[in-house]
């Protein structure tokens, strides 16, 4: 009898994970759609599937915050931005995704080194 790990998938190596929220109540504008776009034309290289420092992104219906989107998160790091409009996704792409430097001003959340939310 065949084992479930027998017929599993594969996955090429990758970065970094890029979510954006389109939920109603965070995005109520319908921006997200559009960013999902320029995000795959700002990546370029990043963005290819053969790439180890690969950026992938998805859409998500829902981030649990409902408020001050366009929100996107980006993984492993744990940095959630809000207000994410073309420009200040072409800074997180740039600043960040390529120069490792996140943008601190669109910056409301974020993950420490252990994965673990900061204490105050």
């Amino acid at each position: 009898m065949p084992s479930p790990s027998d017929d599993a998938p594969s996955q090429a190596p990758y970065a970094r994970h890029v979510f954006i929220c389109n939920g109603q109540y965070c995005d109520p504008q319908r921006q997200s759609a559009g960013l999902y776009r320029a995000l795959s034309r700002q990546l370029g290289e990043l963005g290819q599937y053969d790439n180890p420092e690969r950026v992938k992104r998805s859409i998500t219906s829902c981030l649990g915050v409902c408020w001050g989107g366009p929100l996107m998160v980006v993984y492993p790091e744990g940095i959630w931005y809000h207000h994410v409009d073309e420009a200040a996704l072409a800074r997180i792409v740039e600043e960040h995704l390529r120069n490792g430097q996140p943008v601190e001003e669109y910056i409301f959340h974020r993950l420490d080194e252990d994965g673990a939310v900061p204490e105050a």
